[in-house]
């Protein structure tokens, strides 16, 4: 019996036993092995941390590598407003926004948010400017170590680099249209810690590595871009327009060698500044053209083979009654006039009886194919379509307004875009900013686009320019726009702007566009004054004379010789 009980008991002590170690090994199985992930990052959460690492936004450069957009050491400065002790939040935020390029009412509504531990109060301080809200002493602000956009040609390349928002987003220009090339990606950094939060040197349990933006190299040529802006002041300076801009491109590649506006800002003093200053006219304004269309319109008739330069159109003494409407050439009183001439002579008249032979279809396609309402595709944001209406909706008038530039509305792309068709014997390039794109591995990714088609034949390109190259002769409407020593191609243009549905006798657009020498051009400029208050408002007199100072100065910097043959008055084209 006692050896009956013994066996019992020694049983039921090795029952209990194996249940423990059965249920001990179960326990361990569901630690190690079912919750091991939920708890080895529990665990990870206690003796670990993280902390994030940025790469560089990459540089804006012009084609020859002068620096238009760096980076510059700054600050990141945010804030805790349940840490503002006794001070109230809408003082806080006053004494900010007097010293940062933040509204005091932006930052009374962050600071509002309760929702959240900690809200920004600026990206991207300077650090002298960091240094002097440290001194306020203000409590609950926070100085994070950032990376500051600086454009240190200040107002001169404004418009076209453009500038980051409060986030570091691209938010105008070409900081804007190619963000996705010029962002960084960031870098995180996890790593093993003690219990005094001290990092454990080698104790890397994640790490992704930041990489660098690429660098932009535009085709704008700094020097040139420098001669336009001059001379677009000495030309807003005399007459006082409200707003004026000029643009230059290689007829032949179709990139953009200078884009200048007035008014413009610094991208670096940016607290004020209005859309009228930081929008870019020449990519999102709309105008129209006046006579600077004439040549592409007579450009498609002599193309279609309507006329020659020698045939001969009456332009009535200046008046003339088409469809019960008057049309006048402005302070001329021409009589019988060859197309070359009429050109010469800018002549609304004769202009639109040569656009009547041609007909409605064959006019729409002209325009139609030199890219006219639609954007030219070029790398900016908000490019303006202009205004070009189908064929079905032109009435009777339409065909002998539009051929002179009235009756639709072109942008400064798609001008300068007509006449590098003009320049390069008929065929459109491709209109583009970006030269090349350097990447941090080095790779180079060179933007040359195809051109767009040919619009006219190669003979058709020469006649127009021969006869554009009378207009700046001393008979010639642009004699203003003459450049000693080269044979200048180009067109004024004075358009009556729209003012309540009307044309105004008031509001006038001046302008001049040209090629340069025009029997081998090395480029095409248009420079445009908006509304011109003093000394005339004639594209000859007040755009003319701009256009052959930045015209001679750019021939002169990039050395090109003079025309061989530049006669003092053109008879015939």
């Amino acid at each position: 019996m006692p050896q009956t009980v013994y066996t019992v008991r020694m049983a039921i002590m090795g029952l209990c036993f194996s249940l423990g170690f059965v249920a001990l090994g179960t326990h361990v199985y569901r630690l190690q092995i079912i919750r091991h992930q939920e708890l080895l990052t529990k665990a990870q959460a206690k003796y670990t941390t993280a902390s994030s690492q940025a790469g560089m936004r990459g540089e804006i450069r012009d084609v020859n590598g002068n620096l238009l957009a760096a980076n510059m050491a700054g600050y990141d400065i945010l804030a805790e407003p349940r840490l503002f002790q006794s001070w109230e939040p809408h003082e806080i935020a006053r004494l900010l926004a007097a010293m940062l390029p933040v509204e005091n009412n932006t930052l009374q509504r962050r600071f509002a948010q309760t929702n959240l531990v900690e809200v920004t109060v600026a990206r991207n301080v300077n650090i002298e400017l960091t240094r002097q809200v440290r001194e306020l002493g203000l409590p609950g602000l926070r100085f994070v170590p950032s990376n500051q956009r600086y454009y240190p040609k200040k107002h001169l390349f404004a418009n076209i680099v453009g500038f980051l928002d409060d986030l570091g987003e691209g938010a105008e220009g070409i900081e804007r249209e190619a963000n996705h090339i010029l962002q960084p990606t960031s870098g995180r950094l996890v790593y093993e810690r003690d219990r005094r939060g001290a990092r454990l040197h080698n104790h890397y349990v994640n790490e992704s590595t930041p990489r660098d933006g690429a660098h932009i190299f535009l085709t704008i040529h700094e020097p040139i871009q420098s001669i336009v802006e001059e001379e677009l002041m000495r030309m807003v300076e005399r007459h006082r327009p409200h707003a004026a801009y000029a643009i230059m491109a290689n007829p032949r590649t179709g990139a953009i060698m200078a884009m200048v506006q007035y008014p413009n800002f610094d991208p670096n003093q940016r607290r004020g500044i209005t859309p009228e200053q930081w929008r870019n006219r020449i990519v999102g304004d709309g105008f129209e053209p006046g006579s600077i269309m004439k040549a592409v319109a007579l450009a498609g008739a002599l193309d279609y083979q309507t006329v020659t330069l020698m045939d001969q159109f009456d332009c009535e003494r200046g008046l003339w009654f088409y469809r019960g409407r008057s049309m006048r050439d402005a302070g001329q009183r021409h009589g019988v006039l060859p197309v070359w001439q009429i050109i010469q002579k800018s002549s609304n008249i004769g202009t639109a009886k040569i656009a009547l032979e041609m007909g409605e279809q064959r006019m729409y396609q002209t325009l139609h194919r030199f890219g006219f309402g639609r954007p030219t595709g070029i790398e900016l944001p908000n490019e303006a379509p202009g205004i070009f209406h189908s064929l079905s909706n032109w009435d009777g008038l339409t065909l002998s307004r539009i051929c002179i530039g009235h009756g639709l509305v072109a942008t400064p792309l798609q001008m300068i875009q007509a006449y590098c068709a003009l320049a390069n014997d008929g065929v459109m390039p491709q209109l583009h900013l970006i030269d090349r794109v350097e990447y941090p591995d080095g790779q180079v990714k060179v933007t040359q686009p195809p051109p767009r088609g040919r619009v006219l034949r190669p003979g058709t390109a020469i006649e127009i320019s021969r006869a554009l190259a009378t207009v700046t002769t001393p008979d010639g409407t642009g004699r203003r726009a003459a450049v000693e020593g080269y044979r200048v191609a180009g067109k004024t243009g004075t358009a009556q702007k729209v003012i309540d549905g009307r044309y105004s006798d008031q509001h006038h657009i001046a302008s001049f566009i040209g090629y340069v020498p025009a029997e081998n051009p090395a480029f095409v400029l248009l420079v445009v004054a908006d509304e011109p208050t003093e000394n005339g408002y004639y594209g000859g007199t007040v755009a003319g004379p701009a256009f052959a100072r930045i015209a001679e100065k750019t021939l002169r910097h990039l050395q090109v010789a003079p025309s061989p043959f530049r006669p003092a008055v053109a008879r015939h084209p």
